[in-house]
């Protein structure tokens, strides 16, 4: 079993440093050294970050707006000729058909083809 502590005086004086006491000279001048580096940091990020963000909103605006003649673009069209905008969406329809067809079958037979292979080892 542990020992009781008897003594719970502290020494008088200590050779470590200690939080009790008020902080030296040299150590105020080196946290305010520290504190104006910290704000210079803080104003060469802000800088750079603004500057990214112009260069973001400029290209994603230049963007919308090409985005939005395109589709007001493609709507003309689409008004001025509305047969063949049917005829357009029926034939990508009918070739999205067939390709689903195609890769459906495929596997179903790949499927098969494993199952015989299968039960003609069992059998």
């Amino acid at each position: 079993m542990a020992e009781p502590i008897r003594n719970l005086n502290t020494p008088a004086k200590s050779d470590t440093p200690s939080f009790d006491h008020e902080p030296s000279e040299n150590v105020r001048t080196e946290i305010a050294t520290l504190r104006s580096e910290i704000a210079s940091l803080r104003e060469m990020l802000a800088e750079k970050t603004g500057a990214a963000y112009d260069k973001v909103a400029e290209r994603a605006g230049s963007a919308a707006h090409y985005v939005q003649n395109e589709a007001s673009s493609v709507a003309g069209t689409i008004r001025e000729h509305p047969a063949a905008t049917t005829t357009l969406f029926t034939l990508i329809g009918a070739i999205g058909f067939a390709i689903g067809y195609v890769v459906a079958t495929a596997s179903a037979e790949s499927k098969h083809a494993w199952y015989d292979r299968y039960l003609s080892g069992r059998l």
